[in-house]
């Protein structure tokens, strides 16, 4: 999916600029480590279990900034008693600066020291205790709630200094942004009520009662594969197709990364790779026309299905090009890729035409959005259903809207 901020947005509680940034990498992953994915799984549950602390914790990104701009600038010999006499505002923002870097780190310290920590989690446990020992380590505790002599401000920066020095504030911060980060999303699994998904060895691929974040009232359907590793959604305009496709795929992106989903249950296989083509459109940049851009797609798909389990969507794959050519080579594709038993390939087309070279591929499932004419009126039931769509809503809307007589009318 190239525009994920429709993702993003459902868990996007991060409560600095940076963190957002570091969001927008999280979930712009398309390769995946099921080790990984596992783990990242277990880091969100046990964020899940602290979720009353982190949903307490906040941070200013003014404070933030503050705070790093005065690491950037810290320079403790240039605090000393001279400059309290000759640059007394200098002097003044400093013992500022140094109040509030003690209130950030005492805080944020507070949070990991009451962080319960889980024993499926020992790497990420193992780093929340290096940090606390780091911000012992600047003597955040001893000066807190304190005021501060000059000799004590002194040995502040100092320290600080030399923390910089070793690089040891950059750790941090990767740290801090990543701990706000999984924070954000738990929140965001909290309010949806997301359950967290399964995954197995079988080639079994069930979604039960899936949903679209986006859609307060939203249908709920089940999607259950068994022996196939194609699905073909057709289907009039309007009746749902492209959203089902979406759901299923933010489902699959989500589980990947380790984050919980907006079904009922979901037990899929696990893929290497993902590929989302939703609103293929020119790339300009590169001089590819619409077919180009889809041409040089399914050569990428290609060429990742070499050596990896890929899970491939393709909305209205070649409706860049004449229709002919369209039903050729949508044929081909679907039939080659088909053969990939350990992927997963969802497509979308209107080409009622290619149904008969389909129909026979043991390895395709063919899915539409009911939809039908009662008393000439258009009825979307948004549910899924087996078998080729037959309905052809063009004409109908275009004769509903006027459109005949407005074109004959001089």
């Amino acid at each position: 999916m190239e525009n994920i901020s429709e993702i993003i947005s459902h868990f996007n509680f991060t409560q600095t600029r940076k963190s957002k940034q570091y969001l927008v990498l999280f979930f712009s992953q398309k390769n995946f480590n099921k080790s990984q994915t596992l783990y990242t799984q277990q880091k969100l549950k046990m964020f899940l279990d602290n979720f009353q602390l982190i949903n307490e914790y906040k941070c200013s990104e003014n404070i933030i900034s503050s705070t790093q701009k005065f690491l950037g600038e810290v320079n403790s010999e240039n605090y000393n008693l001279l400059t309290k006499i000759t640059y007394r505002e200098f002097f003044n923002q400093t013992n500022n600066n140094i109040s509030l870097f003690i209130e950030f780190f005492h805080r944020f310290e507070v949070v990991l020291k009451n962080f319960r920590k889980s024993y499926l989690c020992k790497e990420y446990s193992n780093e929340i205790e290096k940090y606390i020992q780091f911000i012992d380590s600047l003597s955040i505790n001893e000066y807190h709630y304190k005021i501060l002599n000059f000799e004590q401000r002194k040995n502040i920066l100092t320290t600080i200094e030399a923390e910089v020095k070793n690089g040891n504030f950059l750790s941090f911060w990767n740290f801090f942004y990543m701990f706000d980060v999984y924070s954000s999303i738990a929140k965001g699994i909290q309010q949806h009520n997301l359950k967290f998904p399964q995954f197995n060895s079988d080639a079994n691929f069930r979604i039960e009662n899936f949903y679209h974040l986006d859609l307060k009232d939203a249908v709920k359907n089940t999607v259950e594969i068994t022996e196939k590793n194609t699905i073909i959604f057709t289907g009039a305009n309007m009746s749902g197709k492209s959203t089902a496709m979406k759901s299923i795929s933010i489902i699959v992106l989500l589980a990947h990364l380790g984050v919980a989903v907006p079904a009922e249950n979901c037990n899929i296989p696990f893929y290497e790779s993902i590929f989302l083509f939703f609103s293929v459109n020119d790339n300009l940049k590169e001089g590819y026309s619409h077919f180009m851009q889809e041409i040089v797609n399914l050569k990428n798909v290609l060429q990742e299905l070499k050596t990896k389990n890929c899970f491939v969507v393709f909305d209205e794959i070649f409706s860049g090009t004449n229709i002919n050519d369209a039903a050729k080579i949508t044929v081909d594709t679907i039939e080659g890729l088909s053969k990939h038993k350990n992927s997963m390939f969802i497509f979308s087309t209107h080409l009622n035409l290619i149904e008969n070279y389909l129909v026979n591929n043991k390895n395709i499932m063919l899915l539409n959005l009911e939809s039908f004419l009662a008393d000439n009126d258009l009825i979307f039931t948004y549910k899924l259903k087996e078998g080729w769509s037959k309905l052809e809503i063009g004409k109908i809307l275009f004769d509903q809207y006027g459109l005949n007589d407005l074109l004959k009318q001089n």
